[in-house]
Parts: C-alpha cells; sequence; structure tokens
C-alpha cells in the first residue's frame, strides 16, 4: 500500500510463489475513502464487495471472458 501524501509504503505483503496474489486482498484493513487499484488478476467478486462495503473504492481492469449487464436506476413514481 502506498501513501500519496508520505510518498512511502505502508504496508508491503511478501509470501512465497503458491500463494496467489488475490488472497492478499483478505489481509488488508481497508480504510474508509480510500482506492485500491488492481490488475484484472484481482476480480473476485466476494472480495471486492468486501472492499465496496467498507466504504473503499476500487479499480481493476475487466477479465477478458467477463460478462456482465448494464443495470440502470429506476426512479420511482409518486
Amino acid at each position: 500500500m502506498y501513501d500519496i501524501k508520505t510518498s512511502i509504503l505502508t504496508i508491503v505483503l511478501i509470501t512465497n510463489t503458491k500463494v496467489h496474489d488475490v488472497n492478499m486482498l483478505d489481509e488488508l484493513n481497508y480504510e474508509k475513502e480510500s482506492f485500491y487499484i488492481m490488475d484484472k488478476g484481482y476480480v473476485d467478486f466476494t472480495r471486492l464487495h468486501k472492499l465496496h462495503t467498507s466504504s473503499a473504492y476500487f479499480v481493476t481492469r475487466a477479465k477478458d471472458n467477463m460478462r456482465f449487464r448494464k443495470c440502470i436506476p429506476v426512479r420511482s413514481i409518486k
């Protein structure tokens, strides 16, 4: 994790080669209103939902085989 105010790393996680990078998302304490920038290897919707419910934000690239649909909010009529 990188602190842009101080230009200093705040967290460094080092593992052996058998540990997949996405597992490191379980080791982080998400900071409210912080941004987490990840590569597409981190697309794990359960883990990303946990990040979302922590009031943090994430940006990632979509995998080539990702299927999604656009959701349009419906306004209630009163």
